[in-house]
């Protein structure tokens, strides 16, 4: 089986998907004749319908990640295509940036390293008082795998109170995973002091966080978003941050990638800002590789690949 791998991946998968089929790599010269694949790994090309179409012979999309936005789903159907993702494996990486970037809002860590490489008269300077995080409410806009394993690390570890709006969330499950469960967006954000969305771009997720919701939020409230860029209005959060309508945010995906240096977030002390890391950890990059090389040699032996998204 001839596999095209469009976006670089570890070294570890790469040399999986080399003991399984003809591998032609992202960098190499064949990389144009794609019409010759029969199974692709993406992780942030443009799979279109005109692309789909230039690959006759395609039998497995897989997608190294989870947000499969950049694949025409429907298309690849049509043509009985499968595709597949990677749901389980960046949910640590994610999970752990989601805290990391909370706890620099909340302390104003990179606010603190810019002032103090610029020079500073005097230590801690009251512009620099930070929030503590211990016994607050974390809100989660989204409670699949990512959201659930935010939501235990600062259940145990902070002692946090964990609300949890989503459409699939039952009463039952959210008891057993100890999530007060709400059932809108508004209510949540009326909830929390930390608001983390973890959700997928849909035309129903697009803007979800905008004015409207982000004067909800309280005034000392921390936005962070590690999903989708679009599913945040970008213009409004600037003018909430600056207006002080809440108190900080941080952004891991933005509406254009990677952000450009002239967006208007950048100048803000109250936003952090990361291009697009959440799952760019050694561990996660591994096993992300590894599970899209195991969905393509599952199709192979003629069984079925375990995580199909477009059934």
């Amino acid at each position: 089986m001839k596999i095209f791998i469009l976006d670089p991946i570890h070294s570890i998968p790469l040399a999986d998907a080399n003991q399984i089929g003809e591998v032609i790599k992202w960098d190499d010269e064949e990389i144009d004749n794609i019409s010759e694949a029969e199974a692709i790994i993406v992780r942030t090309s443009i799979i279109d319908r005109e692309r789909i179409n230039r690959m006759p012979q395609l039998k497995i999309i897989a997608k190294h990640g989870i947000g499969t936005d950049n694949i025409d789903l429907e298309h690849a159907k049509e043509k009985g295509i499968i595709v597949t993702n990677t749901p389980t494996a960046n949910m640590e990486s994610v999970a752990e940036l989601v805290v990391a970037l909370t706890l620099a809002s909340a302390r104003k860590i990179a606010y603190s390293h810019d002032l103090t490489r610029e020079g500073l008269d005097k230590p801690a300077p009251k512009e620099l008082t930070g929030l503590e995080l211990g016994g607050k409410n974390v809100g989660l806009i989204g409670t699949g795998r990512i959201g659930q394993k935010v939501g235990s690390i600062f259940s145990a570890g902070f002692n946090m109170k964990v609300y949890g709006y989503d459409p699939f969330l039952t009463e039952e499950k959210a008891k057993e995973l100890g999530i007060v469960k709400v059932d809108t967006v508004k209510e949540l954000l009326k909830e929390a002091d930390v608001v983390s969305i973890s959700v997928p771009l849909t035309k129903d997720t697009t803007n979800l966080i905008s004015m409207d919701e982000l004067k909800q939020m309280k005034e000392n409230a921390i936005l962070i978003n590690t999903s989708r860029g679009k599913i945040v209005n970008e213009a409004d959060l600037y003018i909430a941050l600056k207006e002080g309508i809440i108190r900080a945010a941080a952004l891991d995906v933005f509406e254009i990638e990677p952000p450009k240096k002239d967006n208007p977030l950048l100048s803000l002390s109250n936003f952090i800002a990361t291009p697009h890391i959440g799952a760019a950890t050694e561990e996660a990059l591994i096993r992300m590789g590894q599970t899209a090389v195991e969905e393509i040699k599952l199709l192979m032996n003629e069984q079925t690949p375990k995580f199909i998204v477009n059934r």
